[in-house]
């Protein structure tokens, strides 16, 4: 027998080797240049991904403090949780309230020691201690500002956790949230001395006015976030002017100062982007940024009933003169005031937003469009202190212990018309 010979064939296999290091220096040096572009691509976006990660960690640190792992722990869970009581309800933690504002979907309010983020169904998705004798509660977008009156702290919040706390050494009078975050707050400081700093949502000064000639009584940030508008007034023995001063976020120069002579400014807001309402002692006042003022409507701070300021609209009640209403009903959004609703009831709180106007009256709540033309009205607001407007017409009425939620299709809602 022959022998019969077996050929075997090489395995062409090629060891990868373990080290990192020797990898990267055969993938640089190979002779296919797609390899070696995938190579430098693989390193590139590796840095990109090591440079990403290192700044988020260094702007977002705030989230990884255990205070927001926490907050976040609570807001997924009440998130998550089944819906056992009535969602058009909100109880509070505590049984009161001091102050609220809508927030999102829900309703941030504050008793003396915390503020509160709360859904329909009585869900907390946040809790943060405040330890204030007057909080004041400001909603804008998806922020909550929270000031105590009277007081040195205030602090900014979003929907998870504080992004600025502040402790000023003069205590606050009042505040505002504009876009984006930022927020002022006027400090009444010492030798007859008032001032109104400007502040970023992470609680940055990037602003400050103070004054001894003027006495602030309020402000407000202009819509895109770059001026501030100052209300304050003069008095000289019996004479009284007030003044809106127009001032640039950015580099502090005074734009405008407005005079109203003989009159005392109550509250000011931003309806249009370069101008402000001024409601005064004698009526509605319309100040451009340029120092341009008009009256709007002429009334005295007597016959002024009830106002509320959300954001850019206005709404006001004053004692009616005219036909068998016994109050006029205002709304003035997007510079324009509208014309008047007469009332039957005098109202004892109102709430605006840009669905329309809602009233609070001994009746109940009646809600109204834009054009203040009648929608419906809900008997079961009697007793609420209080009243908020969604953008979508859903009213929150605020009672002593719990809040709860009216719409057009609520139980005991009634359409209205003009005729009724």
């Amino acid at each position: 027998m022959s022998e019969q010979r077996v050929t075997r064939k090489k395995q062409n296999i090629i060891r990868f080797p373990m080290s990192p290091r020797e990898r990267r220096r055969i993938l640089q040096q190979a002779k296919d240049p797609r390899v070696r572009l995938t190579g430098m691509l693989r390193t590139v976006c590796g840095w990109l991904l090591f440079a990403g990660t290192l700044l988020f960690l260094l702007t977002n640190y705030q989230l990884f403090s255990p205070t927001s792992i926490r907050s976040l722990a609570e807001y997924a869970a009440a998130g998550l949780q089944q819906l056992e009581g009535d969602i058009t309800t909100i109880n509070y933690e505590n049984g009161f309230f001091s102050d609220g504002a809508l927030f999102q979907s829900g309703l941030a309010y504050v008793d003396d020691d915390t503020l509160y983020l709360a859904r329909p169904g009585s869900v907390t998705t946040l809790q943060y201690e405040l330890g204030y004798s007057s909080p004041a509660v400001e909603t804008a977008d998806d922020y909550v500002l929270v000031y105590d009156r009277g007081g040195t702290r205030a602090a900014l919040l979003n929907s998870i956790a504080p992004t600025a706390e502040l402790s000023l050494s003069s205590p606050i009078l009042t505040g505002c949230l504009g876009p984006n975050g930022r927020f002022a707050l006027v400090t009444d400081e010492q030798g007859y001395r008032t001032a109104a700093a400007v502040y970023t949502a992470d609680g940055s000064e990037v602003f400050k006015y103070q004054s001894s000639e003027y006495y602030i009584v309020s402000v407000a940030l202009s819509p895109d976030g770059s001026t501030i508008a100052v209300l304050a007034f003069q008095q000289n023995g019996a004479s009284l002017r007030s003044h809106v001063l127009f001032y640039n976020i950015s580099n502090g120069e005074l734009q405008a100062d407005a005079v109203l002579s003989g009159v005392l400014g109550i509250e000011l807001c931003y309806p249009e982007r370069d101008t402000v309402a001024v409601l005064c002692d004698d009526g509605l006042h319309r100040v451009t940024s340029d120092g341009e003022t008009e009256r709007m409507l002429m009334v005295s701070s007597a016959d002024l009933i009830a106002i509320t300021v959300q954001n850019d609209s206005m709404a006001l009640a004053t004692r009616s003169y005219s036909g068998d209403a016994r109050c006029d009903l205002y709304i003035l959004r997007d510079g324009h005031l509208s014309a008047p609703r007469g009332l039957d009831e005098e109202p004892s709180a109102l709430a605006v937003s840009a669905s329309g106007a809602a009233v609070l009256s001994a009746s109940g709540a009646s809600v109204y469009d834009t054009d203040l033309t009648p929608l419906w009205h809900n008997t079961d607001a009697i007793g609420a202190r209080r009243l908020l407007l969604t953008d979508n017409g859903t009213v929150f009425a605020l009672y002593s212990k719990h809040a709860r939620l009216f719409t057009t299709h609520s139980e005991r809602s009634e359409e209205i018309s003009d005729a009724e």
